[in-house]
């Protein structure tokens, strides 16, 4: 079965984050994207801009990806506000499927890209959902001063699977030495050792593709421990090689 994966993010030109990585490590990981855009955005050295879709349009698109065939997981990315996400859900609604949620609020430089709060990821939480936060987003759900160490990315992740995700994988990339993510569930946590590799400046989006996977890999059924570590390994090959 090639895996059907609706894919919702920001879209960024240049493809270098945001749903054109989305829908790359889809197809890379033999999975079929369906790309619905949230917001377009404009991401250059100085310009940044972005302009939300209208509600009615989200509805629209996933209405129509779902009439021309069933879906195998769900990726969510970049949402810009409380008005998307309920209009995001209400479309999705009955589709018992897994969930993969990217806490997207900011840029690797900063900049604003929703306006969720913290309430509003929290009120994701379900059996079948997965969290994917990198370590200041971890601390932003849980409303700490930071997460460095590999034993708090532990914590924090077992704290938000408290709260009632299915699964929380904390990505270890910002942290200065060694490439640990940690996987928690409600039973255990695992640590998903790798290489740290060096990231040329155009090789953006490691987020984005590492959510996206994962998605494809649960849409075909496998457990989420081996739906990680094949997630994990698509973001290192692309960080290799740059290709997909």
């Amino acid at each position: 079965m090639v895996p059907r994966v609706l894919l919702f993010a920001g879209h960024e030109p240049t493809g270098r984050a945001g749903l054109l990585a989305d829908v790359a490590a889809v197809r890379a990981m033999g999975g079929a994207p369906v790309a619905v855009p949230t917001a377009q955005t404009a991401q250059g050295a100085t310009m940044f801009q972005w302009e939300a879709t209208p509600a009615r349009v989200l509805r629209a698109q996933v209405a129509a990806a779902r009439e021309l065939g069933p879906l195998s997981a769900v990726k969510l990315g970049m949402v810009p506000d409380p008005a998307r996400l309920a209009a995001i859900r209400e479309a999705l609604d009955g589709l018992d499927v897994w969930w993969v949620v990217d806490p997207v609020v900011r840029t690797s430089k900063g900049q604003s890209l929703s306006r969720l709060s913290v309430r509003h990821y929290l009120g994701l939480a379900g059996p079948r959902v997965v969290l994917t936060p990198n370590l200041d987003e971890a601390a932003w759900l849980l409303g700490l001063p930071a997460v460095r160490t590999v034993e708090e990315a532990a914590e924090a992740g077992g704290a938000l699977v408290a709260r009632g995700f299915g699964a929380v994988l904390v990505k270890g990339g910002h942290r200065a030495r060694g490439a640990v993510d940690v996987l928690c569930l409600p039973s255990k946590t695992r640590l998903l050792t790798g290489q740290r590799l060096p990231r040329s400046p155009e090789r953006r989006g490691t987020g984005c593709r590492l959510a996206s996977a994962l998605a494809v890999e649960l849409g075909r059924g496998r457990s989420i421990g081996a739906a990680a570590s094949q997630a994990k390994a698509h973001v290192s090959h692309y960080l290799r090689t740059g290709g997909e």
